[in-house]
């Protein structure tokens, strides 16, 4: 276990008064040096050392945010985690996971945006406060020959990439297409929760369609005690800072898909970046079912929620 200590610093007002002599120094659990993703903990302390000047210290610990949902509050001042691992306590956070919701990140941000107030009167209820949302890289379809049409997933030996961040029901969606589940080592077919490195997915596969399948979240929050004890310009300033990291975040993953391409391309990986309609047709019918119970799972909130999304993007 490692720790790095970070300064996050604030305007030079904010550090007038005997109240604000000595940095208050705020624990951020989740944070991980080798991670493909969840890198908004590393973000936003960075962020935080960039825009201000000393009145508080940050310290990245590498600690998974495990411990009970209702605890994370009171066990750091700061967290960040993968919030659909949440979801049984807080249905609503596993909205992300759901698939075939979102087409583009424009789509992507637009439901985060209605989603928000619902997370984060979730987050209330568990003592938290969110501070900053990072999108990962949208779940793509890798094979070991190239999709042209939805026809060509009947019969295909299907896997889930080998990590434990995949929605609930993705396995059974792709059942209602034909495929026939298989090992990682034998499937023709595989569809990548966004976390695995598609360097090494282009070790086994010659083939990738990007279907926007899912674009899950990581959560960096505050803990509401933690939060709510400091001066109102230092909360100002988290806010800000949370603010400003989502929004790198956010442009860095659309900058990192096309980069991807490139990358994987120059392997020998056929790229398709525009997938056959008839194969999204498909897959967004074969997800109706697993959108729906989450939407029952939500109770009305998420009908309306869902609704609310589906009348901006056209749907």
């Amino acid at each position: 276990m490692r720790r790095r200590l970070l300064v996050v610093a604030f305007p030079a007002a904010l550090l007038a008064g005997p109240a604000l002599a000595q940095p208050k120094r705020l624990e951020l659990i989740g944070y991980s040096s080798q991670s493909l993703s969840g890198t908004a903990a590393q973000r936003f302390a960075d962020k935080a050392a960039a825009l201000s000047t000393g009145s508080l210290q940050v310290a990245l610990e590498e600690r998974p945010a495990t411990v009970p949902f209702a605890a994370i509050g009171k066990a750091s001042a700061l967290a960040s985690y993968y919030a659909p691992a949440f979801a049984r306590e807080e249905p609503v956070l596993s909205l992300s996971a759901v698939p075939m919701l979102a087409a583009t990140f424009d789509e992507a941000e637009t439901l985060l945006s209605i989603a928000r107030p619902y997370y984060a009167a979730a987050l209330a209820r568990r003592g938290q406060v969110l501070l900053a949302v990072e999108p990962w890289r949208p779940a793509a379809l890798w094979s070991t020959f190239r999709l042209r049409s939805a026809g060509d997933l009947r019969g295909a030996a299907f896997a889930l990439d080998e990590t434990p961040y995949v929605g609930d029901g993705w396995s059974e969606l792709f059942s209602r297409l034909g495929t026939r589940r298989a090992s990682y080592a034998d499937a023709e077919v595989m569809l990548s929760s966004g976390y695995t490195s598609s360097v090494e997915l282009a070790q086994q596969f010659a083939c990738v369609t990007e279907v926007f399948f899912a674009t899950q979240l990581t959560f960096l929050t505050a803990s509401q005690q933690v939060f709510e004890s400091l001066p109102e310009a230092q909360r100002e300033d988290l806010l800000a800072i949370g603010r400003a990291t989502e929004a790198e975040l956010w442009r860095d993953i659309r900058e990192l898909v096309p980069r991807d391409h490139r990358d994987i391309a120059k392997r020998g990986v056929v790229v398709s970046a525009a997938p056959p309609a008839d194969i999204l047709a498909a897959l967004r019918t074969a997800a109706e079912p697993g959108v729906r119970r989450w939407a029952a799972a939500m109770g009305a909130e998420g009908a309306t929620l869902l609704a609310d999304y589906r009348r901006v993007i056209g749907f």
